[in-house]
């Protein structure tokens, strides 16, 4: 149909951000093999920490290798458009799921929830803090393979946080935003995207956000200053063991949550077994106590 970009065959427009405009093309060089092609928005090349950050995230796809992130292909610039293609994803993101069907069976957010752990757990070995984990950024094949994407603001473990600037032009992360990334602390570890994980566990559950306000920092500030309703959570059905992990993924104390990823797969896919061993007991009759 077009070719904007040498080497890429433009099919439709399948995403709009603050920040670029994803297509879906075809890449020639490579028997026209489907990719999601992501390009800048053109007034975005003239503020070059966004340039930056664009081919950042372009690099980290393509050097990551994991099953549960979208793998980047290739990076460029040409006549001052800024792009990079990736793996095209048939499917919706988590918000998309939930917006249309509102909150999500335990068992499939769960599941999710561990898929994007393993992420995680790939993410920290490489040294890297995802920064953005929110339910727009998870895209769940029809295969139900959770792919995690939108690197735009990741950054080395221990390098910083965003500043307030950066929150204003990223619709959303707020909600989902760690209590010492919302106050801008420069150690920032993995516990962070394990705080951001667990705000995004209790939205597939729950249907909508722990915290709101009319204002970025009015939000921030509930990140860092206000509880969980535990009352909320139990009244909407939520098991305990359900309650008890986004309680405790979600603590504004770093140091009382999951100590990395792989802690928290071990502790999920604990309850799961479980879960399944009752199932199976209770249909032979027995059923454990």
């Amino acid at each position: 149909m077009e070719e904007t970009i040498p080497g890429y065959i433009i099919k439709k427009k399948i995403g709009v951000g603050g920040m670029a405009t994803i297509f879906l093309a075809e890449d020639i060089k490579h028997q026209n093999r489907p990719v999601a092609l992501k390009l800048l928005h053109l007034q975005k090349t003239q503020d070059q920490l966004t340039v930056d950050r664009f081919i950042k995230e372009a690099k980290l796809l393509i050097q990551f290798e994991h099953i549960n992130i979208v793998k980047g292909y290739e990076y460029g610039n040409f006549k001052s458009v800024y792009f990079f293609s990736m793996e095209y994803i048939d499917g919706k993101s988590i918000l998309e799921i939930i917006e249309k069907t509102g909150p999500l069976p335990e068992p499939m957010a769960l599941d999710i929830t561990i898929q994007l752990a393993k992420a995680l757990e790939y993410i920290h070995r490489e040294g890297i803090v995802h920064m953005d984990i929110k339910p727009a950024n998870v895209i769940i094949t029809k295969d139900t393979i959770v792919k995690l994407c939108d690197l735009g603001f990741a950054q080395p473990i221990g390098s910083g946080s965003h500043t307030h600037s950066d929150i204003e032009t990223t619709s959303g992360t707020v909600q989902y935003m760690s209590p010492e990334q919302a106050m801008g602390q420069k150690d920032i570890d993995i516990r962070s995207d394990i705080y951001s994980l667990g705000v995004t566990l209790y939205h597939m559950v729950m249907g909508d956000i722990p915290f709101k306000g009319t204002n970025s920092l009015e939000v921030m500030a509930k990140q860092v200053l206000e509880l969980l309703n535990s009352s909320v959570v139990k009244n909407r059905g939520i098991s305990q063991h359900m309650h008890y992990f986004i309680e405790r993924m979600m603590a504004k104390e770093k140091e009382l949550r999951y100590a990395n990823p792989t802690e928290l797969i071990e502790d999920i896919s604990a309850q799961i077994e479980g879960f399944k061993s009752l199932q199976f007991d209770a249909k032979k009759g027995k059923p454990k106590r």
